[in-house]
């Protein structure tokens, strides 16, 4: 892959209204489902650890913390480019979802570190992760008014102490039209390993990525 969000814009009629409307029903289902197991799950895992091991308790709550990462690093990209102010803005959340030393690989272009927004470390061949969002990320580019969709049950959290593997996707439709635009992930579908979240100060953070762009999969 050469992007992480590589700009596939094309017409849209009322036939892609409807897919995209299939599509975010399917979406808010997959979710509601998701967030009912993921509960359950919690439960039983906590009523569990008052009577047989309490060293689950925290792998649970991980989780639970991995989820919110990934729904925040979703609410960043979103909308990021309607205008100037939003784009600053969803750029520093953005950025405060990663580590200082965040790595970011898209194709054979190594973006490390997080860099400052109005700073040399935030321009355009800086190699940052300021630089790839702020001047390559679709979703950024002044103009764009993308909503971002992720098919929940390929997501994948796998938690070892203060690390974690870490796995999910983004779609990228535009609002206006309802055209996809982007298939985008945050590592490589299948291949564990490919990014990573790191605990710091109590807080789940992104550390590592291989960015993917892989098509978007029915259940």
């Amino acid at each position: 892959m050469n992007t992480l969000e590589q700009t596939r814009g094309r017409g849209c009629g009322q036939r892609t209204n409807n897919y995209l409307e299939q599509l975010m029903n399917s979406y808010r289902i997959a979710r509601m489902i998701a967030v009912t197991v993921a509960s359950a799950a919690s439960l039983a895992v906590s009523v569990a650890s008052y009577a047989d091991d309490e060293s689950q308790e925290p792998a649970s709550k991980a989780i639970a913390q991995l989820y919110e990462l990934q729904a925040a690093f979703h609410g960043a990209a979103a909308g990021a480019g309607i205008d100037a102010p939003t784009k600053a803005a969803h750029l520093s959340d953005m950025l405060e979802l990663w580590t200082e030393d965040g790595t970011l690989v898209v194709g054979t272009t190594i973006y490390n570190g997080r860099g400052r927004p109005n700073s040399p470390s935030c321009a355009p061949g800086s190699l940052t992760l300021c630089d790839f969002f702020a001047n390559h990320a679709g979703t950024f580019v002044l103009g764009h008014n993308w909503t971002s969709l992720t098919p929940t049950f390929l997501t994948r959290f796998e938690v070892h102490g203060n690390t974690a593997d870490v796995y999910f996707e983004c779609h990228y439709f535009d609002v206006a039209t309802g055209a996809k635009m982007s298939d985008a992930s945050i590592g490589l579908r299948d291949e564990p390993g490919t990014a990573q979240a790191r605990k710091v100060h109590g807080k789940w953070l992104l550390d590592f990525a291989t960015a993917g762009s892989p098509a978007l999969a029915s259940h």
